[in-house]
């Protein structure tokens, strides 16, 4: 396992950049290195229009990344994302088996041109139509990912998360220290600075809009609280966490809280200790430990591919053949593209038939077609 020091190190460089984006790029180069990856890439993939934006990256080729977008329709890798849970590693040799996947169509036009072998990947965030991820590719002549690396980045994993959803959140190019009250003013998540007990130092426009709304959050006195009872326990609880440790010590449930609304209008609090690096500067000018990032909550509902694999029992391989039958493509297309031989692929075929109550291809595309459109070509 590698050394707390260095995990710990490296969560302060992810949280860094979240608030400065132009640290991303050594955050992804320091994450690479430390589980023997060549190169880095956090991306988000639209399954409807197919495309792949790299929102930061490490050492990615230009003509790897444009590889990469010409061929995600066939990216086998893609129904990962049904089968994984949200922030747990996985990688493409553990999902697929390596030699498979480098029968497939995708790899041969994409990583064996450029010399690469295992992939890491990190699901961090999931709608119906979109999916961003973090991926780290190892050179071919190196070894599989293994249990240690894969260890490492489960124990990321969260903080990546929350420092891209805080990057989402903040357009920090715009962020000084000297301009810090006037530019989180423009911003509209809402952004309060408190104590360990939850005293407030400083809020923007939007958390004071939030406190003036007070159904979901209140000021009371010089205190930040939470109109609900459990919310509130909750949220003075992640506060004391965020001050007492570091971003390496907060456990998974402590910092991000769900915030209910009297009228509906439900929100998410995230806390994050003010310990190092830039996050420490942004309170230098106020009496705070800690820093609360309120939004509303957003769409988290699984992907509807997700449920119709889940509702049925299908099979990483099996969901592989039925994405690209859904695509347009016959079984022996899809066999081919996959590298997989046709009998195989028509195994697969009438397994998905019984699974679902299907006896024609055609009937099986029609059903899985509501679930897995956005992965249809255009």
């Amino acid at each position: 396992m590698r050394s707390t020091g260095a995990l710990l190190d490296l969560v302060g460089d992810i949280y860094d950049a979240a608030i400065e984006p132009s640290r991303w790029p050594a955050a992804c180069e320091r994450l690479g290195r430390l589980v023997g990856g060549m190169q880095t890439a956090i991306a988000l993939h639209d399954t409807v229009s197919h495309q792949v934006s790299l929102s930061a990256s490490w050492n990615v080729d230009p003509s790897l990344e444009e590889a990469m977008k010409a061929n995600f329709a066939i990216n086998p890798l893609v129904p990962a994302i049904w089968h994984v849970e949200t922030g747990e590693p996985h990688t493409s040799f553990g999902f697929l088996g390596e030699e498979a996947f480098k029968k497939t169509r995708f790899y041969q036009r994409t990583g064996a041109q450029f010399g690469i072998g295992d992939s890491a990947l990190i699901v961090l965030e999931k709608s119906v139509r979109k999916f961003g991820a973090v991926s780290i590719q190892r050179h071919c002549d190196r070894p599989p990912f293994g249990q240690e690396e894969l260890a490492v980045l489960r124990l990321l994993s969260p903080h990546i998360r929350r420092a891209v959803m805080i990057a989402d959140l903040l357009d920090a190019r715009a962020l000084a220290r000297d301009m810090l009250a006037a530019t989180l003013d423009r911003l509209a998540v809402g952004i309060i600075l408190t104590d360990a007990d939850g005293r407030i130092a400083h809020t923007n426009e939007a958390a004071d809009k939030m406190f003036g709304d007070g159904s979901t959050v209140r000021r009371t006195g010089d205190l930040l609280a939470a109109r609900d009872a459990n919310a509130a326990r909750e949220l003075a609880q992640a506060i004391r966490d965020a001050a007492s440790g570091t971003t390496i010590d907060i456990p998974r449930s402590g910092i991000v809280v769900p915030l209910k609304g009297e009228t509906g209008r439900d929100l998410a609090a995230w806390v994050l200790p003010l310990d190092s690096g830039l996050r420490r500067e942004l309170a230098a000018g106020f009496a705070a430990q800690v820093a609360v990032f309120i939004r509303e909550l957003g769409d988290t509902s699984p992907f509807p591919a997700e449920l119709f694999v889940r509702r049925y029992s299908i099979t990483p391989a099996e969901s592989r053949v039925m994405m690209l039958l859904v695509q347009g493509m016959t079984i022996s297309e899809a066999a081919e593209a996959l590298g997989i031989s046709p009998p195989t692929a028509k195994t697969h075929l009438a397994r998905l038939f019984d699974k679902t109550g299907t006896s024609r291809q055609a009937d099986l595309v029609r059903l899985a077609m509501s679930a897995l459109a956005p992965t249809a070509a255009r």
